[in-house]
């Protein structure tokens, strides 16, 4: 049986041995604890973001994340692990602008993390890429359908003004020379 109660490094250490051990809920806990004893320790809410984040409570990672930065400013861990969390939840932009900041920090205060943010970087810049492509093609489908109609309204009304079956037959393939051939 780990510790559940005494001063805020205790709880930390406790929680973060639940962590290692993969046991998130209790490592989330046993990190609240703590912040209730240590409220203006940062390291304390991005454990507990870091948590979060293994656990998708994507908005919770995020709240932690914040609570980290109002006290320290430039806590790379609560730029990159928000980062990672807007990421998931679609907020790219936000994602980016956050992951950018890690990535500053990191490199400011010589603290490297592998190609870890740059990485998280690079798959929210794609990720951003990925949704404006999806959307410009849905547009360009949209257009194409709505071009498509017209035509075929604009060909059903002309086809039905004229006055012989020759004539209708004479205004559709004009019609359609005209599209095809400009």
């Amino acid at each position: 049986q780990l510790m559940t109660s005494g001063s805020p490094k205790d709880l930390k250490e406790v929680g973060n041995r639940y962590f290692s051990q993969g046991n998130f809920p209790e490592a989330i806990n046993q990190y609240s604890k703590a912040i209730v004893r240590s409220p203006n320790n940062a390291i304390l809410y991005t454990n507990r973001a870091l948590a979060n984040l293994k656990l998708n409570n994507w908005q919770d990672c995020i709240d932690d994340c914040n609570s980290a930065l109002i006290i320290e400013t430039n806590m790379v861990k609560g730029y990159y692990f928000m980062g990672q969390a807007l990421m998931e939840i679609q907020l790219y932009e936000e994602a980016i602008s956050a992951l950018k900041k890690a990535y500053t920090l990191s490199n400011e205060q010589r603290r490297f993390y592998g190609d870890d943010i740059a990485s998280a970087l690079r798959l929210a810049k794609r990720k951003r890429f990925e949704l404006m492509e999806e959307k410009r093609i849905r547009q360009e489908i949209d257009l194409q359908s709505y071009l498509n109609n017209l035509i075929t309204a604009d060909t059903d009304k002309l086809v039905a003004q004229s006055q012989s079956e020759d004539e209708k037959t004479d205004v559709s393939c004009l019609l359609c020379n005209n599209w095809y051939y400009g």
